[in-house]
């Protein structure tokens, strides 16, 4: 972690956003009815599904915090994933929603003109959504947290189809009434866009794919020149995120005359090169293997 302050600022990102979504929530979902916006309303529900996936949010990081124990031995760190599929497939029923009533406003050429208060709910929204994007997508780097930064790149998505809102509030008054019911359609395609990326690298890291930040060729190169005195060959190196923890499980060869001894001094110097190599918490599981010298 950079900064001490920065544990503080991870626990605050969860606060910070069911505060700023049911304000969100309440502010364009007024000014999207009063204003006759379809484009608003659909961004105030929008930001319903982000208080939600917010709750959920929470949830998951307080679970995969827990230590390991008998009955997980390996820890509570994929709730993470799970919690960033339950938000995501949750968001999916919203885009479709979204998408089925602007295309159906379009189609019966319903005349939506929404009054200048629409603007400043969509310009208010763009703020807010953006400060939140910058505070969830550092403090997730920092505590590296999938779920957070899923939850961070939600907030962005909110700008975009703030954004989106904004344009068509603006091209309805200028006499383009198709404008804001299309404002709502962008938005179900940024929220279903979002949505079946993140499911994808959820699903990914439930099946324990190799982080793409970690070159295994680089890492057995990097640790064969400091063992090569100590073990015979790496035989393999496989690592999976946990949340935000890496576990290697590490299988070096060394001469069949080892010692228990010397072995356990072996795997207690590997542990410490790989946590020295990579930044982020590890944990190192290494077997011996023994094969004539």
């Amino acid at each position: 972690m950079k900064y001490r302050a920065c544990a503080k600022c991870a626990k605050s990102v969860g606060t910070v956003n069911i505060i700023g979504n049911v304000l969100m929530i309440f502010i364009k979902a007024y000014m999207g009815v009063v204003a006759g916006s379809k484009g608003l309303i659909a961004d105030a529900i929008h930001s319903c599904a982000d208080l939600l996936a917010t709750i959920v949010l929470i949830i998951g990081l307080t679970i995969s915090g827990r230590e390991r124990d008998e009955r997980f031995p390996y820890g509570y760190g994929k709730v993470e994933y799970i919690v960033a599929v339950v938000i995501y497939l949750f968001l999916l029923v919203i885009a479709g929603y979204i998408l089925y009533d602007g295309t159906m406003t379009i189609i019966q050429g319903t005349t939506i003109v929404p009054c200048m208060v629409a603007m400043w709910g969509a310009v208010l929204s763009i703020a807010y959504n953006e400060l939140m994007f910058r505070q969830g997508v550092c403090a997730g780097t920092q505590i590296n947290s999938a779920s957070m930064i899923a939850k961070a790149w939600e907030s962005r998505s909110d700008v975009y189809s703030s954004v989106a809102v904004l344009i068509g509030i603006i091209g309805a008054k200028m006499g383009f009434c198709f404008m804001d019911p299309l404002a709502a359609i962008f938005v179900g395609v940024i929220i279903l866009k979002v949505c079946i990326e993140m499911i994808k690298d959820a699903a990914l890291n439930l099946m324990d794919k190799t982080p793409e930040e970690i070159d295994i060729a680089d890492l057995q190169k990097r640790l064969w020149g400091k063992v090569k005195d100590l073990v015979l060959d790496i035989s393999t190196i496989q690592v999976r995120e946990l949340g935000g923890t890496y576990e290697f499980n590490i299988e070096v060869s060394v001469p069949d005359h080892t010692t228990v001894s010397d072995g356990e001094t072996i795997k207690e110097k590997i542990r410490e090169l790989i946590i020295g190599m990579i930044e982020r918490k590890s944990i190192v599981e290494v077997r011996l293997r023994p094969l004539e010298a």
